[in-house]
């Protein structure tokens, strides 16, 4: 967003002083004029929109590549028990659909999930850290941080992947001194092949990496999850007013989400380049005031969905693998359907929303860029002043940001207690929010391609005409 407002600035302080430049800058932006379906031919984008199509249809392939010596019928039906217990079917879509499988890629994009919770929470209280994460070292130190996070989650796939061997060394035709830490090392180089598709993905710049993985699991499991609901609603007599108002409920529960990923706080910019030239006579535009700088209600997306998911679910996921009779209650009081679900889960997605924003847009970041770009909102000092306006207008944004996004997620889980409709794999309130999420980020971010393409497309069209 930042890179983008960058962009946008120097257009700004760059204009030519004509009147026919501004023309061309305000029908790019003007959506309705935009032929969205001609600009996808154009420029890089197909390749781009394919690259993306290639790399997800590469990982759900990779669920498939089986791993050798399992008793393919007995660890089937370990995997349909565990389902049915409810205590893999949520934490599979959430890792990516492949804990189910005994395949490589059966990790998914789990460890990294998990490394990127831990380092969140230790950012909080690390300012060594924190300062990486802030770009106060630039990007340098961004990159830094990623690998950190990288390195660690490479740590956590073969932790876990030890853990799922030794849950599965039963269902082992050879299991050998050396066939753990070979089913480790396979499981651990899967689960990063799968956080460099992920890169992959977010380097095309059509949505995130990790949640469009988590989305074309949930997507893959969708078929299944509608029939199993349908038949479940027609076994009971009162099952299609119950069906009606559960899909009533997810209906409210998409339309909110919409609006708050839509939502944002327009602060007015002021340039000092274009005040210039109009106190002399110059640069004159009837859109000299509409120039603003976003703030998202929701800048962190659908991730703090996916953290606070994650973050309960991993108590199960030691149980599974370690079988010790205390946790097995504790992580099935922290599963859906259990009183405590709710209400954690509202808990830790307000924080990690809240948390999550000031990673994504940094207010000293924000007033640097302002002030580089001889822009200032009015009536508010540049620097230090700017950054704590900024500071505070993020906060309060963020708080009410993750306030409805808690509130979201609530809606279709207690219509589900309420209805007694359950769906299978806990398909709730996280898996809709998830899917609903990042569907309408990926067309955010392509509507946005398609705008910029317009632009270059106007760009050229006007200085062919000019050479006539």
């Amino acid at each position: 967003m930042l890179g983008g407002l960058a962009a946008g600035l120097r257009r700004s302080a760059g204009a030519p002083s004509s009147v026919r430049g501004p023309q061309i800058a305000r029908r790019a932006a003007q959506t309705g004029d935009v032929n969205y379906f001609s600009l996808l031919t154009k420029g890089d984008l197909p390749k781009r929109i394919l690259a993306v199509l290639a790399l997800l249809a590469a990982a759900r392939i990779g669920y498939y590549i089986p791993l050798y010596g399992f008793d393919v019928d007995a660890t089937a039906e370990y995997f349909s028990r565990m389902a049915t217990q409810g205590n893999l079917g949520f934490i599979d879509q959430l890792f990516g659909g492949g804990l189910g499988k005994i395949s490589l890629f059966a990790l998914g994009i789990g460890p990294y999930i998990t490394s990127s919770i831990v380092f969140q929470i230790i950012t909080t209280v690390t300012p060594p850290l924190k300062a990486l994460a802030q770009g106060e070292e630039g990007e340098a130190g961004r990159e830094k941080y990623k690998n950190y996070i990288k390195y660690t989650s490479f740590g956590f796939a073969l932790v876990q992947g030890f853990g799922q061997a030794q849950s599965l060394a039963p269902y082992v035709f050879d299991n050998g001194p050396l066939w753990a830490f070979e089913t480790s090392l396979q499981l651990a180089i899967g689960s990063m092949i799968m956080l460099a598709i992920a890169d992959q993905l977010t380097e095309q710049k059509l949505g995130n990496g990790t949640s469009l993985l988590v989305f074309s699991s949930i997507v893959a499991n969708l078929p299944k999850t509608i029939a199993g609901t349908v038949a479940k609603a027609a076994e009971d007599d009162s099952g299609s007013v119950a069906a009606g108002v559960f899909g009533l409920s997810l209906l409210v529960t998409i339309l909110g989400l919409v609006f708050i990923l839509a939502a944002e706080r327009r602060i007015p910019i002021l340039f000092a380049k274009r005040l210039q030239d109009e106190s002399i006579g110059q640069g004159g535009t009837d859109d000299a005031g509409q120039s603003y700088l976003p703030i998202k209600l929701n800048a962190s997306g659908v991730l703090p969905l996916i953290f606070a998911g994650s973050l309960l679910s991993l108590p199960a996921l030691a149980a599974n693998y370690t079988r010790l009779p205390w946790l097995q209650p504790i992580a099935k009081s922290l599963l859906p359907g259990s009183e405590a679900y709710i209400p954690l889960s509202m808990v830790l997605i307000a924080v990690f929303s809240y948390v999550s924003t000031f990673q994504v847009l940094d207010p000293k970041d924000m007033a640097t860029n302002l002030r580089r770009q001889a822009a200032a909102i009015p009536a508010v000092r540049p620097g230090k002043e700017t950054e704590e306006y900024l500071k505070a207008v993020l906060e309060r944004a963020s708080i009410f940001g993750a306030v409805i996004l808690a509130s979201l997620f609530v809606l279709p889980n207690v219509i589900e207690l309420v209805t007694k409709l359950s769906t299978p794999n806990s398909f709730g309130g996280t898996s809709l929010l998830i899917l609903v999420g990042v569907a309408a980020d990926t067309w955010r971010q392509l509507q946005a391609e398609l705008l910029m393409q317009q632009y270059a497309t106007d760009v050229d069209k006007f200085y062919k005409g000019g050479n006539k």
